[in-house]
């Protein structure tokens, strides 16, 4: 199971508060015990000096005439005095214990005892104030002529100071011409002091963490509250809401969160209306390219003394070149290429409109006549910057007559098999749809199509078909190729298939920019 949000700040800021208060009860403490380790050696130092020569003269006075409950009396009268002197020793310089605070509480001892420690024997011969480490360092405190203090050995060469919050056994200190003081150093109320502190950084710890807790709790519920929000109106999105808004007003990042998700929720309706959209046009445009593939012909015609290939490829869904076959009779073949401008859906309509008329006008013995009246028709259902070219042609297969009209169209390229080079017809004629009449602007010619000949009609998507910006597919290029497929070729489909393979071959892989057409005519006899 997941952990919530709010249970993980609230783990975080809990570990974070015991972790600072750790790290700074840890500093804090330290830094105090080397305060108060400080402390109590200036004030064990200070009280030594002070009393050492009075606990001397008072055994002197009492204890050595056997007076041990007066001395007693006083020596705990002056301890009492200072908490950090755990007890002292009265030592000779010889070495002898004559009274020791711990053991002689009592009576006075009655016997011989020697100091055998070899540190403590060359503390009691120096004279001046020996100081002994918790970890066994020996030093000696030397009063300068000015009351200050210089740190020495036993040899009174000049040391290192002592480090600050340095713990201490004891002081020796000189008293008389005969006895030194022994003053051991107790660090039990520092060790008090230390518990004290620890125990109210625990209980400010305790305090800190359910404060913290309280405040996790309270910025968690700023954050989840909204996130929350945010969750509930996503499920709504997941669900096909797109009017679902959030309302945050936190003034913070979660209220730029939220407007964000406002707008990315309204961006998300209207790309999905978009999407919709673009779905919706692109299935009409296929049903319409589905639609204008109709329009061509399904077959290709058989009639004596041409063999035919022909085929179409759209730069887009709908493209504005056309081509039909319109058979008369069993002697007679009408059929055209055009191109109307642009492509698209536009250049679509109006090139299914053509067909039609072509379709319907194909009855007219008369070229000319036929290609006036769709022109008529064009001119004055179509847009005005709508036009198209065209070459209409007709075969006759009992007089073995090539007859055509262009309407501004590409020149017919002629290839003569006896000759085998090519020759462009002548151009001419005025595009469809330009102006009402164009009656006495086109002309029916006649082609002197030789058996073996091909006739190779197109439209302007492959001269211009590009290989780069900088570089298209030309009509020489065009021309020659023509003129060296007709020398191997023998069919009306390799050439039309050679001709499509060539300038696939020249574009490559850049984007077509216009539709292709293409209709090859050969003669066989």
């Amino acid at each position: 199971m997941k952990m919530p949000i709010r249970h993980k700040l609230i783990i975080a800021i809990s570990l974070l508060v015991v972790t600072l208060f750790g790290l700074v009860a840890c500093l804090f403490i330290n830094e105090k015990k080397q305060e108060m380790a400080d402390d109590i050696y200036v004030n064990v130092l200070a009280f030594s000096k002070l009393t050492a020569p009075k606990i001397v003269n008072d055994y002197e006075l009492y204890l050595e005439q056997n007076g041990f409950v007066y001395f007693n009396r006083e020596l705990r009268s002056i301890l009492n005095k200072n908490e950090n002197v755990l007890a002292v020793k009265i030592i000779s310089y010889d070495g002898k214990i004559v009274y020791d605070s711990i053991n002689d509480t009592e009576r006075r001892f009655e016997g011989e005892r020697k100091v055998t420690e070899e540190v403590l024997l060359d503390q009691l011969a120096s004279e001046n104030i020996a100081v002994q480490t918790a970890k066994g360092e020996t030093l000696f405190l030397k009063i300068n002529d000015d009351g200050g203090i210089s740190y020495v050995d036993k040899n009174e060469r000049g040391i290192l100071p002592m480090e600050q919050g340095t713990f201490l056994k004891y002081f020796v200190v000189p008293a008389t011409e005969k006895y030194s003081v022994v003053y051991d150093v107790s660090y039990r109320h520092l060790d008090e002091r230390v518990a004290l502190m620890t125990n109210r950084i625990i209980y400010l710890a305790v305090f800190g963490i359910m404060l913290g807790m309280m405040m996790s709790f309270f910025m968690s519920s700023k954050i989840t509250k909204p996130i929350g929000k945010l969750v509930n109106e996503a499920n709504e999105i997941a669900k096909g809401n797109f009017k679902a808004q959030v309302d945050i007003q936190t003034g913070d990042e979660m209220s730029f969160l939220g407007d964000a998700f406002n707008k990315m929720a309204k961006d998300l309706e209207s790309s999905v209306d978009a999407k919709l959209y673009q779905e919706r046009v692109t299935s009409e445009l296929k049903i319409a390219g589905n639609i204008q593939q109709q329009l061509l012909p399904k077959t290709l015609p058989q009639i004596k003394g041409l063999e035919i290939a022909a085929g179409i490829i759209p730069a887009e869904e709908i493209g504005g070149d056309m081509y039909d076959f319109l058979k008369l009779n069993d002697d007679k073949l009408l059929f055209y290429v055009g191109d109307v401008t642009g492509h698209g859906v536009p250049a679509g309509i109006v090139s299914s409109i053509a067909s039609a008329l072509f379709y319907g006008y194909s009855t007219e013995q008369n070229l000319e006549k036929v290609m006036t009246d769709v022109n008529r028709v064009l001119k004055a259902k179509t847009m005005t910057n709508m036009f198209m070219t065209l070459c209409l042609m007709e075969w006759d297969s009992t007089e073995k007559k090539f007859t055509y009209v262009n309407a501004g169209h590409e020149q017919i390229i002629h290839y003569k098999a006896k000759e085998k080079k090519v020759e462009l017809s002548p151009s001419g004629g005025i595009a469809l749809g330009m102006i009402p009449d164009i009656s006495k602007l086109i002309k029916t010619q006649e082609m002197d199509f030789q058996p073996g000949d091909y006739l190779i009609f197109y439209t302007d998507g492959i001269p211009e078909a590009w290989k780069n910006k900088d570089e298209m597919y030309g009509m020489e290029r065009f021309q020659k190729a023509v003129e060296n497929f007709g020398k191997d070729l023998v069919t009306a489909l390799a050439m039309k298939e050679a001709i499509l393979s060539d300038v696939k071959q020249f574009c490559g892989d850049y984007k077509q920019m216009d539709d292709i057409t293409i209709v090859v005519v050969k003669r066989t006899e």
